[in-house]
């Protein structure tokens, strides 16, 4: 059962749906491990990540349970509604997490590029100190997204233009949604957080230097990197790192 392209909706919004009717008519009895994610973007036709976006978003709204090291579980009905209309509302107006990283690809790669030839050395400081930061919070074993958020921002703000720097804003915005914010429950540890923190040292470094060519295929290869960090197996289990 191929999805549509013609649908409006967001492709992980239709495969979720397509995954409940299957799952409401019997099909995954409660208790029952899911296919695995290559089973069903074959089954629909889709892409893997779109289907992990899908099985998040079941997640959300308390239809599967994901169990690391183990798969995907169909959830007793009653765990479902305690979950309530609100959650499912929610998770079905977010942007898919991974298209959100492909879109971030593309323009923060621009944007260092830009930033290379245009930062004053007041912005290197301000890079270098959210570096620190990121650091220090991960260190602590606590979460650094939020010195993570303020680098991004700030290198787009030192390409000069205010529209680069609000675009990021949004799209950081759209990374703490509860689908993306979901997915990285499973997926941040202290490990890929410092993996995340040396390619963040390569970008400051080419921004440092004025290198513009290194400046893009640093942040390229960060997003790209975070691409495949959020596409790691589920029967891999890690030890996430807290919040703030």
């Amino acid at each position: 059962m191929p999805i549509q392209s013609i649908d409006t909706r967001r492709v992980y919004q239709q495969i979720a749906d397509q995954l409940l009717q299957l799952i409401e008519a019997g099909e995954f009895p409660v208790d029952s491990r899911l296919p695995s994610e290559r089973d069903l973007a074959e089954k629909f036709k889709v892409s893997r990540p779109s289907v992990r976006e899908a099985l998040i978003a079941l997640e959300v709204i308390g239809v599967v349970q994901i169990k690391m090291g183990s798969g995907v579980y169909v959830c007793k009905p009653e765990q479902g509604k305690q979950k309530g209309r609100k959650n499912k509302e929610t998770a079905l107006k977010d942007f898919a997490p991974f298209e959100l990283i492909q879109a971030r690809l593309l323009i923060e790669s621009e944007i260092a590029a830009q930033a290379a030839t245009c930062r004053t050395d007041q912005d290197v400081e301000e890079l270098e100190s959210l570096l620190q930061k990121m650091i220090d919070h991960s260190s602590d074993n606590r979460n650094p997204l939020d010195p993570d958020r303020d680098f991004h921002v700030t290198l787009a703000r030192a390409t000069g233009n205010q529209v680069f720097a609000s675009i990021v804003e949004q799209m950081f915005d759209a990374r703490m949604g509860i689908l993306f914010s979901r997915l990285s429950n499973y997926f941040d540890t202290q490990s890929t957080w410092e993996q995340a923190i040396k390619e963040h040292r390569a970008i400051v470094r080419a921004i440092k230097a004025r290198d513009a060519e290194k400046a893009r295929q640093a942040m390229r290869h960060h997003m790209e990197r975070a691409y495949k960090r959020f596409s790691a197996s589920w029967l891999k289990s890690g030890q996430t790192i807290t919040s703030n």
